[in-house]
């Protein structure tokens, strides 16, 4: 039975996309960049298909602006937007699940305790026994450094573990940490997907795979 579930956090248990969207268009219109120039679909499929650092590379390059000025203002935007993202319908639910199978839910996100925050925020810190964040600097995925970190702390059995992200670096990741994937994918747009063992577009669609499992 798979009951240890390693949670990515933005764009799988929050949907922070829209926020992280209108962070970065606001940082580009900081820097003089017009709006009508500004592709936000563009931004957030870059986002999703890569990540915030490959969107923000791409963004400098194309409009000519600095890097480190972009990256800045959007790290400011993005911790006052991301603050009123809420869960994604179905995440409390397969988080209960899980506790009902006698497993064990972990957060491993590449934001910082932000994350943590809106947990509590929407009572769902009651749902998770550990945690890893920015904050704790293990290299970012796919690397599997901080999965094996959350597993040895936590004496999980490998065979019974899944990571669950919207990305294929998440995919990635738990492969490389030798457990099961899942790529959370609600709108279609991540093509090779790393060949993860579930897919869904719904976290619903979760709870008779692991009900099954």
């Amino acid at each position: 039975m798979i009951n240890q579930l390693f949670w990515d956090f933005d764009g799988t248990l929050f949907n922070t996309y829209p926020k992280m969207v209108q962070a970065f268009k606001h940082a580009l219109i900081d820097l003089n960049i017009d709006e009508v120039e500004i592709d936000e679909h563009d931004i957030y499929l870059t986002m999703r298909q890569h990540d915030v650092g490959t969107a923000i590379r791409k963004a400098a390059a194309f409009y000519g602006i600095a890097e480190s000025q972009l990256r800045s203002l959007n790290k400011k935007y993005q911790t006052e937007l991301v603050s009123t993202a809420e869960p994604f319908a179905g995440a409390r639910e397969v988080l209960n699940l899980v506790n009902k199978l006698k497993g064990a839910n972990y957060l491993l996100t590449h934001r910082d305790d932000q994350a943590k925050t809106l947990l509590n925020q929407f009572k769902l810190t009651q749902y998770f026994t550990d945690y890893v964040t920015s904050d704790q600097k293990f290299p970012r995925k796919p690397n599997p450094e901080s999965i094996n970190y959350l597993i040895t702390h936590n004496h999980v059995d490998r065979k019974k573990a899944i990571m669950i992200g919207d990305r294929k670096l998440d995919v990635a990741a738990g492969h490389n940490a030798n457990i099961a994937s899942c790529l959370f994918d609600p709108d279609g747009i991540i093509g090779d997907s790393g060949d993860p063992e579930i897919r869904v577009t719904s976290l619903l669609d979760l709870i008779p795979w692991l009900s099954q499992s």
